[in-house]
């Protein structure tokens, strides 16, 4: 995993930001996935996710767009429980230490309250 470089006071564009870079984790991690027939399924999982969180990143950290950025990643969510639910099923194991858990923790960043006033 990177290292996250967000530490500290906590805000929506620092989240949003360490968001993206654990997106970009499991994408590179589902490319890499090479242990078994399972191959293929985590290729074809990257290829779609991965445009999306191209455009994640890009309303995040260029455009700034708090709006796009939410609507983007309700679309990425919509992938991330496929994921999450094959790995959760030992399926497949694709990353290390918790990086789904970390996805999940900040998945709701646009949701919450203590964010709702702040901009990217």
């Amino acid at each position: 995993m990177n290292k996250l470089l967000y530490e500290g006071n906590m805000n929506l564009a620092s989240e949003a930001k360490e968001l993206v870079l654990v997106l970009n984790d499991i994408v590179a991690g589902l490319e890499s996935y090479n242990k078994d027939s399972r191959q293929e399924y985590t290729s074809k999982m990257a290829a779609r996710l991965k445009p999306l969180v191209s455009s994640f990143e890009n309303f995040v950290i260029v455009e700034k767009s708090k709006e796009s950025a939410k609507l983007q990643l309700d679309e990425i969510k919509e992938l991330m429980h496929n994921v999450n639910g094959a790995a959760t099923k030992g399926e497949i194991d694709f990353v290390s230490g918790n990086i789904l858990n970390k996805y999940w923790e900040l998945s709701t960043i646009f949701q919450e309250t203590r964010f709702s006033h702040e901009k990217l």
